[in-house]
């Protein structure tokens, strides 16, 4: 992804060409990052594109919380608090895991945590 300066490098080309009245968006992620954390506009619906394998994963998972809990509100509620409770060295350590299964073991062999040797 082209960083700002780029960018202005980009727009400073399409100026040239005669392109400067044309509508344009500059898009940076960490700021729509940040509005969507903050939600000012009271979205409730969560769209993201992934692989396939990945797709048909998070449904089966979302829709075993969704079972167990009924009121799907209260399961992605629990979700998101389950995701929060993971530390960034665990998650990175998962990464570095190299595939599902490692992952999967490490983590329920407890040998992802930082006070396991």
């Amino acid at each position: 992804m082209p960083d700002v300066l780029a960018v202005l490098e980009h727009c400073k080309f399409l100026i040239s060409k005669g392109r400067g009245a044309e509508a344009a968006v500059l898009y940076l992620p960490k700021i729509e990052a940040q509005k969507r954390k903050a939600n000012r506009e009271k979205r409730k619906r969560i769209i993201w594109d992934v692989d396939e394998a990945s797709y048909s994963r998070f449904n089966a998972e979302r829709d075993r919380w969704i079972g167990v809990c009924v009121n799907k509100t209260v399961a992605v509620s629990l979700m998101v608090d389950v995701l929060a409770a993971v530390p960034e060295n665990t998650i990175r350590k998962l990464l570095e895991a190299g595939s599902e299964e490692k992952a999967d073991e490490a983590f329920m062999l407890g040998t992802d945590r930082p006070d396991h040797d």
